[in-house]
């Protein structure tokens, strides 16, 4: 054969190749927009799958605490340009609505939505991870420790609560802690980090191959093996609130370098709690602080999937609590006057929650127009409000001061309790791909179980 008669067949296949790895980069190396039946399908290049749960964070929560991290408190403006880790991977809406099998609800609880996104079943308030009929449900943590690979929970409540309990329980009360503790420490799972040791027995997580420790310093130590790292009795501080605990990041950058030394990959679930209980207090103090924090954990989780190939971050709320708003009955009139800074500068001021300034006070709370001032921003009170603080117990007091600091901050609440609206899906594939439309909360599993072929029938 002439090289005349070659050249062109060898041309032909070198082009097919040129182009095959061409779409190979493409797909590789560029965003793509997946739906949710896309996602589920089996990616072997996805070893580490990052899942992470903003309490009852709803789209006013994270308007009003982008605001809030764009204020300047030196020169009082903010800057607009200013984003959040979550912005970047902004992606579509999730479904919130839970069933008892008769009723469709509207309104869904933490357990529930927890159990839904763990296991892909709806169930009844107060669940986790058992069905309609009581049966329990297997969850991608549990199938995830079947496959070899490693899995961690980190909450900022205790780590038996809702959502955690949801992905490492199964029990039809979600307040069974001492039950739920012992299945989680029975499980299998690697990591266990957040507040909650007064329902732990020791002695067992010991040995069930445990290191417990109670420190930041001891969880920076800690280079391998299972660990437990309980930082309060029950939930831990808001983080605006901590003295020496480590915050939300700190606990998922341990968490990501511990278990990443898995070659088979890994599981992580990562709770920021106490946006939650904000939002139930009508606080919006405690609520930025805590979404902000939460915030700052996504970023490390982000980092470290933009610095490999095979991590996937999911961001994903499991509804909206308290109804929150920028704007409340005294703003309806006015929108010409009223600038950001009228909603964020009283919330810049205050440096602890209510639940903080409770260890301000002295013992007959004498000092409490002095605390409130200082340490919360609000030097106003009314006779009104001071008899409120004077009477309030210390559980109550984020619920006492929050409303105070709304009304001055223009801030909206609808409820105490939840709220029924589509929640903000935020997502990041390998190549910054998204997971996009309007998903159910039950999607979640399927996508995790279907990456992996995790099978969630045992």
């Amino acid at each position: 054969m002439t090289i005349r008669r070659i050249l062109p067949a060898f041309m032909a296949i070198f082009i097919t190749f040129t182009l095959f790895f061409a779409y190979i980069d493409l797909m590789t190396s560029h965003p793509r927009a997946l739906t949710a039946d896309m996602a589920a399908r089996p990616n072997s290049g996805i070893r580490n799958i990052i899942l992470m749960i903003p309490d009852g964070t709803s789209i006013g929560g994270i308007t009003l605490a982008r605001w809030v991290k764009s204020y300047d408190a030196a020169t009082g403006t903010v800057d607009p340009t200013v984003q959040l880790n979550m912005d970047s991977m902004a992606s579509g809406l999730i479904r919130t609505w839970w069933t008892d099998g008769d009723i469709i609800g509207a309104v869904v609880d933490s357990a529930p939505a927890g159990t839904a996104m763990a296991s892909g079943v709806k169930t009844n308030d107060n669940y986790i991870g058992i069905d309609v009929n009581r049966n329990p449900v297997d969850s991608v943590l549990h199938a995830a420790i079947r496959s070899g690979r490693s899995t961690g929970l980190i909450a900022t409540s205790n780590i038996q609560h809702a959502t955690p309990a949801a992905f490492s329980a199964h029990h039809y009360n979600r307040r069974a802690y001492y039950d739920i503790a012992a299945q989680q420490i029975s499980a299998g799972i690697d990591v266990l980090m957040g507040g909650g040791r007064q329902f732990i027995d020791i002695d067992d997580a010991r040995a069930a191959g445990f290191t417990y420790i109670t420190t930041r310093e001891e969880m920076k130590n800690h280079q391998k093996g299972r660990l437990l790292a309980m930082f309060a009795d029950n939930a831990m501080p808001y983080d605006i609130d901590k003295v020496d605990e480590p915050s939300l990041a700190e606990m998922t950058h341990n968490a990501i370098r511990i278990l990443s030394q898995n070659r088979r990959g890994f599981f992580l679930m990562v709770e920021g709690s106490k946006i939650d209980w904000a939002g139930h207090a009508n606080d919006p103090v405690g609520l930025v602080s805590d979404i902000l924090a939460f915030d700052r954990a996504v970023g490390v989780a982000l980092e470290f999937a933009k610095n490999r190939r095979d991590t996937m971050v999911i961001v994903a709320p499991d509804h909206g609590t308290g109804g929150i708003t920028m704007g409340n009955r005294d703003t309806c009139r006015n929108y010409s006057e009223m600038s950001v800074n009228q909603f964020v500068s009283p919330l810049a001021r205050a440096s602890m929650t209510g639940e903080g300034i409770v260890h301000k006070f002295d013992q007959g709370r004498t000092n409490l127009v002095h605390v409130v001032c200082e340490y919360y921003g609000i030097c106003d009170l009314t006779p009104a409000e001071i008899a409120q603080i004077r009477a309030a117990s210390d559980r109550d007091m984020n619920r006492t001061v929050g409303p105070m600091m709304s009304r001055r901050a223009y801030i909206g609440w609808t409820t105490h309790g939840h709220t029924g609206e589509d929640v903000q899906l935020f997502s990041y594939l390998p190549g910054g791909s998204r997971i996009v439309g309007t998903i159910e909360n039950t999607d979640i599993a399927r996508i995790i179980s279907g990456i992996w072929r995790l099978r969630l029938n045992q």
